[in-house]
């Protein structure tokens, strides 16, 4: 199922999420994988929800990295196709042998962009011209964001369910139909 953009969705901590994602096309789901942190997801639950899936690329966010130690190890357990970072973790960059998606934070922000946050991706460090996703947060984000030409997609984020296979997908279920080109 071909969607108008390019879509990531971000902090995926249940099965619901992903399989409802991967259905829909989505281009990327993304898992956090320093332990501690919030919507942190260890690698046996990953490794269940990641056999369950097909398509979307696999990106191991790293926000809140202490070590190139850990890169390594979770490099190794999640094996992802990206990895997504903040602003913070850049100072790990040398250590990262894979392409990544660059958080920008709200200090640093795109002006004039009335989206918040954003990410550029990145197929090779220190590219001079970098893809821009967008966070959105509801319908008329979108909306804006497919009529924006320095967009090139948007970025959800996923929950917590309630318990298996219980969850509140409303808008990600309204933003994806909307962006569904059938």
């Amino acid at each position: 199922m071909p969607l108008k953009t390019f879509v990531k969705v971000g902090s995926i901590t249940n099965l619901t999420d992903a399989r409802y994602c991967a259905g829909m096309g989505v281009d990327m789901l993304g898992f956090r994988t320093v332990e501690g942190q919030q919507n942190y997801i260890g690698p046996s639950k990953f490794q269940e929800i990641r056999g369950w899936i097909t398509g979307p690329l696999i990106v191991a966010e790293i926000y809140g990295l202490t070590n190139a130690d850990e890169l390594t190890a979770i490099i190794e357990n999640y094996k992802p196709d990206y990895l997504a970072l903040g602003t913070a973790e850049l100072e790990y960059l040398s250590f990262m042998p894979l392409p990544f998606l660059l958080k920008i934070d709200e200090s640093t922000q795109t002006k004039n962009l009335p989206f918040a946050p954003a990410y550029f991706i990145s197929e090779k460090p220190f590219e001079s011209s970098l893809p821009l996703l967008v966070g959105i947060q509801n319908i008329t984000d979108v909306n804006m964001a497919l009529t924006d030409s320095r967009v090139s997609g948007i970025v959800l984020q996923g929950g917590l369910e309630l318990k298996p296979g219980l969850k509140d997908i409303e808008v990600m279920h309204e933003v994806l139909e909307s962006l569904d080109e059938d």
